[in-house]
């Protein structure tokens, strides 16, 4: 949906413009119209003023004259239609500019569903929460959970041992002064750990149930 927004408040923008230009221009030509029936009105008139003995031969004389001119019907005629069209035009310009303002609404609020992370709103828009694309990691294999991997880094505090032979607890505190429990054990991560207690680590790590780390590489 937030791409279909997105191509609306490029493509309405150039489509009410195309609309509007053709209003103009059915406008120039209902004015162009107008004057050459005047004329032609003008020659009737004058037609008339010979040939009638008052103002209701004159006119009927007139009537007359105009409705046998071919060149004066196909002005009427055009006349109709232009006007037709831009009745429809007009109509059709109302209508662009509410979609441009809906689509400009719709985009704000998408903005803000974004920033505040709505679920359900992000949902009708068909978008995903930030906390549902980032734990699209929620496979259970029998106990083992498995989780996307993140860098975490920061400051060794604390070093000791955890419940199993050969694993490493740390405390690392990241520069925003968050502190993540980080277990290492295996392919050197451990040995590597302890041996960064009191300096800065980077850890490659995936989060555990607990809300811990476990760590599969370390730098």
């Amino acid at each position: 949906m937030l791409k279909g927004l997105v191509m609306e408040a490029v493509s309405l923008p150039e489509e009410l413009e195309k609309v509007l230009l053709e209003v103009g221009e059915v406008r120039s030509r209902l004015a162009e119209l107008e004057e050459a029936k005047k004329a032609k009105e003008i020659e009737a008139l004058k037609h008339a003023a010979g040939n009638g003995k008052n103002e209701t031969e004159r006119k009927a004389v007139m009537a007359a004259y105009l409705a046998n001119d071919p060149e004066y019907q196909r002005l009427s005629q055009e006349e109709k239609q232009a006007k037709a069209r831009l009745q429809e035009l007009e109509a059709k310009v109302e209508v662009v500019k509410a979609r441009v303002k809906l689509t400009r609404e719709l985009l704000h609020l998408t903005a803000k569903a974004i920033e505040a992370n709505h679920a359900g709103a992000l949902e009708a828009l068909e978008l995903e929460a930030t906390e549902a694309r980032q734990e699209k990691r929620e496979k259970k294999n029998g106990e083992a959970w498995q989780a996307d991997w993140v860098w975490i880094r920061g400051e060794v505090l604390e070093l000791g041992k955890g419940k199993k032979p050969g694993v490493v607890k740390a405390v690392v505190e990241t520069p925003e002064g968050s502190k993540h429990v980080v277990y290492a054990n295996g392919n050197g991560t451990a040995e590597k750990l302890a041996a960064r207690l009191g300096s800065r680590v980077a850890v490659k790590a995936k989060k555990l149930e607990s809300g811990n780390f476990l760590a599969v590489a370390v730098e």
